[in-house]
């Protein structure tokens, strides 16, 4: 009779829910659709270029594809057009990230001493545009601007008794015009992260340099430096693979001219794949770009961590 009593009292157990109804089901079920969509998207198309890689194949003439191995590799480490192309990305990445390095850490600090005005946030505004600008854009505005003819700049050296420069048409000014450019319009994503980093050090660390009499060096090796450092580190990584992939200027302005001056890693993977029509070709060297992003990508990030367990 007890029992009966307790059984009747006890609450009814919850009834046990299928595995379709199971919230781990329909977690997955809702995010499958865009795990798919990017494993379509990322991990097909970089499959297909290894394939491709290992094949000696034109572009039109995909099914008679011959398996080369290593050949396309070992070809291009001897290809003298393919090691300039190294060349030169490499000479972009550290002369263009070390000047956008010091210009925006000057313009930051310019900034920050300055954000009790009230006109300096609409001129950052302005600061940042270039950023914002597609590189496409910013490669068709260039070449109007150094234009050897109509174009402003060497208006403007005329108008300060220099003479015109060749922009475009000569080696060394056309890898200058390259900088120039990359320069100018990263500079603000470097300048952003830069003053993040310094507007996240605490005043009183300023208040006690002062009082110690620590002079404006002092402050920038001991404090400032040391503080912003991490920050700093993530803008070179992300600035190093945006150079990797940089293509929209150079295709637009110079493409790899005069000679082979100012190719890239990018512009000489898409003229082997879409002028040459070599696929295998183009494709490994797409896949040697991928492995030395992922490379820098990887020392880069583990000093980073070493950084912050500092």
């Amino acid at each position: 009779m007890a029992n009966a009593v307790m059984q009747a009292g006890a609450p009814a157990a919850a009834p046990r829910r299928s595995f379709i109804h199971g919230d781990r089901f329909q977690m997955t079920a809702f995010i499958a659709p865009t795990c798919i969509f990017l494993a379509m998207l990322t991990i097909w198309p970089f499959l297909y270029s290894v394939y491709l890689s290992v094949h000696s194949v034109k572009l039109t003439a995909m099914k008679r594809a011959v398996f080369v191995g290593a050949g396309n590799y070992i070809n291009l480490l001897s290809d003298t057009l393919f090691l300039r192309a190294m060349l030169n990305t490499g000479l972009l990445a550290v002369v263009s990230i070390a000047f956008e390095i010091v210009i925006a850490f000057i313009i930051a600090k310019a900034f920050v001493s300055l954000s009790h005005l009230k006109w300096v946030n609409g001129l950052r505004s302005l600061f940042m545009l270039p950023m914002m600008v597609t590189p496409l854009i910013v490669g068709m505005i260039f070449s109007y601007v150094f234009n050897p003819v109509l174009g402003i700049a060497n208006y403007l050296l005329g108008g300060v008794g220099l003479g015109p420069v060749p922009w475009f048409g000569e080696s060394t000014a056309a890898m200058l015009s390259i900088l120039l450019i990359n320069i100018w319009q990263w500079t603000p994503f470097m300048m952003l992260l830069i003053m993040a980093g310094l507007l996240s050090i605490r005043s009183d660390l300023y208040e006690a340099a002062r009082v110690d009499g620590a002079k404006w060096h002092h402050v920038l090796t001991l404090l400032e430096i040391p503080s912003i450092k991490g920050i700093v580190l993530l803008g070179v990584i992300l600035r190093i693979i945006d150079t990797l992939r940089f293509f929209d200027v150079v295709y637009v302005t110079t493409r790899g001219g005069p000679g082979d001056s100012t190719m890239v890693l990018t512009l000489y993977a898409y003229q082997q794949n879409f002028q040459f029509f070599q696929a295998g070709v183009g494709s490994a060297a797409a896949v040697i770009i991928l492995v030395v992003s992922t490379i820098v990508t990887t020392f880069a990030v583990r000093l980073l961590r070493r950084i912050e367990d500092e």
